[in-house]
């Protein structure tokens, strides 16, 4: 719809209403702005001692994170995040011999 609109050049955004209610408005960004630039956790969001983060953020990332914990089931008391199944296929080519030793 942007291009539409305004043309190229731009990067669409989902911006954070203020409030404590979760709500977001779309808007634009001209790329110019936005290319090669980093944005930071803001410091006041940085526990002291820099290895967490402060109930301000919580609150903040809440309505991202929700309030449980994904359903994964259990094994020996760990979490199953997810089994693999390998499966080998045919070797197909000579084994490798480094040039070297040729």
């Amino acid at each position: 719809m942007i291009a539409q609109q305004d043309g190229t050049g731009y990067m669409a955004t989902m911006l954070r209403k203020p409030g404590d209610k979760y709500e977001i408005y779309y808007d634009k960004v001209a790329l110019e702005t936005v290319a090669n630039s980093v944005r930071y956790l803001p410091p006041e969001w940085i526990a002291k001692g820099g290895l967490d983060v402060t109930d301000d953020f919580i609150a903040y990332a809440q309505p991202l994170i929700g309030d449980g914990w994904p359903d994964v089931p259990m094994e020996n008391g760990l979490q199953r995040f997810t089994r693999l199944d390998i499966k080998f296929i045919d070797k197909k080519m000579k084994d490798y011999v480094p040039i070297r030793m040729r």
